[in-house]
């Protein structure tokens, strides 16, 4: 019986809210708890950030061509349009510094004529190849499946004693390759 007591005299004390004061309350709960957790996220993620960036840094020196290295950009013909030199602080172009490639793309596409705001420095430079999508995902495989097995064959029939348990594993390597793309493809 005391506990009814308790709950009657608990339930009296409470106070009765309007639905409009209820979801003001809420709203302003919801703000606190927002800017709180953003707050926090804002503190633990500026490192993460900053590593990240410096990561980035370090990935792309590291595909850098060595100090000194002179990169030219030619056209069709085999005529240089414009060239830049690999140095200790960055990239040189015109005389000028850069912190990175893409910097140095931007300044020499600015030169050449080009309109574009952003410019990947890799691709533009030659330095890597632009990635390309397949139009014919099925032909790309066949393909080189058939330039695989071409190769496959004259090393198989070239194998010797010294590098056959060599050429095995290679190929056992490139079936289970084969086997984890087929399961791929079945799930």
């Amino acid at each position: 019986m005391s506990t009814e007591r308790e709950k009657d005299q608990t339930m009296s004390k409470k106070k009765t809210t309007s639905k409009k004061s209820a979801t003001k309350q809420a709203k302003t709960k919801t703000k606190r708890a927002t800017s709180d957790t953003t707050a926090a996220t804002q503190e633990t993620s500026a490192p993460d950030a900053s590593d990240a960036a410096e990561d980035a840094a370090e990935d792309s020196a590291s595909r850098l061509p060595p100090e000194g290295t002179v990169i030219k950009k030619v056209d069709r013909h085999g005529t240089v349009r414009c060239q830049c030199t690999v140095v200790e602080g960055g990239i040189r172009y015109k005389g000028r510094v850069f912190r990175s490639l893409s910097g140095a793309a931007m300044a020499a596409a600015t030169d050449l004529g080009l309109k574009n705001k952003t410019q990947n420095g890799f691709t533009f430079w030659g330095i890597t190849k632009p990635t390309r999508k397949l139009t014919d995902p099925v032909g790309a495989l066949k393909k080189s499946s058939k330039r695989f097995h071409g190769v496959a064959t004259a090393v198989t029939v070239a194998a010797t004693d010294q590098n056959r348990a060599k050429i095995r594993a290679g190929l056992e390597e490139h079936k289970a390759s084969i086997e984890n793309l087929l399961a791929q493809v079945a799930a």
